[in-house]
């Protein structure tokens, strides 16, 4: 570790660090555009420029490495000076159109402005070098060269991280701008991402572009349901809308990145009829809504029967790996402990083996569910089963006469879902009684004898276990429709109506039930699992 002074406090460093991370470790606010705690230094836009005692000049806090007994002032007239100087040179040629930039609100030239500028242009309009505004770059980028600060962060982006390299700089002198080869599109799968990292508002998101003012958004923390890698996200939502889900720094994780599917996912939540209230089949085969406390009742008398009058062996439980932790394991309590089956399967499309299977070099895994691995951990596979396609198997030769189904639909697809689907309504066909927890309508649904309406992702508090084994919360942005219920609310019903005295409050009493009872979560440490807020607006 390292000693130094920073504006007269002694703060402890990590040898090798850069000024910059030090003031920020030690609370000091150092301004900046081009530096990125997750790209390479650049250094070129000079903003982070501090005075170090014994140097002779200004030197770049970014660049800048710290040393034993360095002495760093971060607020002196000298710095203040510089900044001012170098503000004034990005603010010549830089339109004042913050009314209409989607930046505004957000936007660290009018924040430093602010605090450090507050001075009157003396460059005539007339003598404003004018380029090129609203270049479209794809389907996930809009570019307006006019407002670039040339950080150069975009340009590195895609030079070391996604190792495409289409951004470059064109020109010279203060005809420098940004932009791609002819203007084509950035099309690499991590393409927004240069819209998160811009400083100003040159990049902007072609999907959030002019739809809400981001001082009227209310934040959620959670995870993305994209796939197995777990990225932290971020959930700006107003009034009952999602706006956009950006990346959350996590250096274990993501890092500050987020692929594109994972990004645009939240789309899916919003598309198809929801299943809002609990149906039951009447003796005419229609399904009728219900109140909770029947649903709930009838489902348990139908499977106990069934477990009663064929054995617990002829009762099945396929589970989601969409599906929270705590929905999970409460699944498990009930089916094995209450029911006494002992078939329990989640796999649709092999996801135990693509939970590792990496799609690309960054974050993307073939698994495109974000708990396979909880499911796993939990022992949701059946030996004998072997998957969906044995469950069908067992079904059609009588052998599984009733099964709880929990499903939610992908939220980033591919052309096997369908196929994944169709199996699922293949095994309803051949059951004698089946109850269904489903977020979205489907027609297969109908031939369910219970149909009971669950919360999607962004709607309920919970945890996924991502393909390195970390538990991950997600928070809950918005209020699901009509009765809709947590999985793991549903589950500790149907254990109350089998005589389970448990009591769970929140899904937070569900985790430490788990951490006490299930051996592979053992070690699980809860005050290292962050819960998100409630939902807010």
């Amino acid at each position: 570790m390292t000693k130094l002074i920073i504006n007269d406090r002694e703060i402890e460093v990590r040898d090798g660090a850069m000024i910059i991370q030090a003031a920020a470790e030690a609370g000091v606010e150092i301004p900046h555009y081009c530096y990125h705690p997750d790209l390479p230094v650049d250094g070129n836009c000079r903003m982070c420029l501090v005075d170090v005692e014994k140097m002779p000049k200004l030197t770049p806090a970014c660049a800048t490495t710290v040393a034993e007994g360095m002495v760093v002032r971060t607020n002196n007239e000298r710095v203040k000076e510089a900044v001012r100087g170098v503000l004034e040179f990005l603010l010549v040629n830089h339109p004042v159109d913050c009314p209409v930039c989607d930046q505004a609100g957000e936007c660290r030239l009018q924040d430093y402005y602010m605090v450090y500028g507050l001075h009157t242009s003396e460059i005539p309009l007339e003598m404003k070098v004018r380029k090129r505004k609203v270049i479209d770059l794809g389907p996930m980028v809009v570019l307006d060269t006019e407002r670039c600060v040339l950080c150069s962060r975009c340009v590195r982006f895609c030079d070391h991280v996604t190792g495409t390299g289409e951004l470059q700089f064109f020109g010279r002198g203060d005809h420098v701008e940004i932009g791609t080869f002819e203007d084509r599109p950035i099309l690499n799968p991590y393409s927004g991402n240069v819209v998160d990292i811009c400083p100003v508002g040159a990049l902007t998101s072609r999907d959030f572009r002019f739809k809400c003012r981001v001082w009227f958004l209310h934040s959620t923390d959670s995870v993305c349901a994209g796939c197995s890698t777990g990225c932290n996200v971020r959930i700006d939502h107003r009034d009952g809308t999602i706006f956009r889900v950006i990346p959350r720094r996590n250096v274990d994780v993501n890092k500050s990145w987020l692929c594109d599917e994972g990004r645009m996912s939240f789309h899916e939540v919003s598309k198809g009829d929801r299943v809002k209230f609990p149906l039951i089949k009447g003796r005419d085969g229609m399904q009728a809504p219900a109140e909770w406390s029947e649903a709930v009742t009838v489902a348990h008398s139908g499977l106990k029967e069934a477990a009663r009058k064929y054995g617990p062996v002829s009762v099945l439980g396929l589970a989601s790996a969409s599906a929270t932790n705590e929905a999970l394991f409460l699944f498990k309590r009930y089916l094995a402990e209450q029911l006494g089956a002992e078939l329990l399967e989640f796999r649709l499309d092999s996801e135990d083996t693509r939970v590792l299977e990496r799609e690309d070099d960054v974050l993307r895994r073939l698994d495109k569910h974000p708990n396979a691995k909880g499911a796993l951990m939990l022992g949701l596979t059946s030996e004998r089963l072997g998957g969906v396609e044995g469950a069908i198997s067992e079904a059609r030769a009588g052998r599984i006469k009733a099964a709880v189904v929990t499903y939610y639909g992908p939220l980033v697809r591919r052309d096997s879902d369908e196929l994944a689907e169709a199996k699922i309504a293949e095994l309803i066909d051949a059951l004698e009684y089946s109850v269904v927890l489903a977020a979205h309508k489907a027609e297969w649904q109908a031939k369910a004898n219970v149909v009971l309406p669950v919360t999607a992702w962004t709607e309920e508090e919970g945890t996924y276990t991502n393909y390195q084994g970390r538990v991950q919360a997600v928070g809950k942005a918005l209020h699901a429709p009509g009765d809709s219920l947590p999985a793991w609310s549903i589950f500790a019903a149907l254990l109350e109506a089998a005589g389970d005295k448990s009591i769970w409050l929140s899904a937070a009493d569900v985790l430490s039930t788990i951490a006490q009872a299930a051996p592979e979560f053992a070690n699980l440490d809860l005050n290292a699992v962050k819960w998100p807020g409630s939902v807010a607006g």
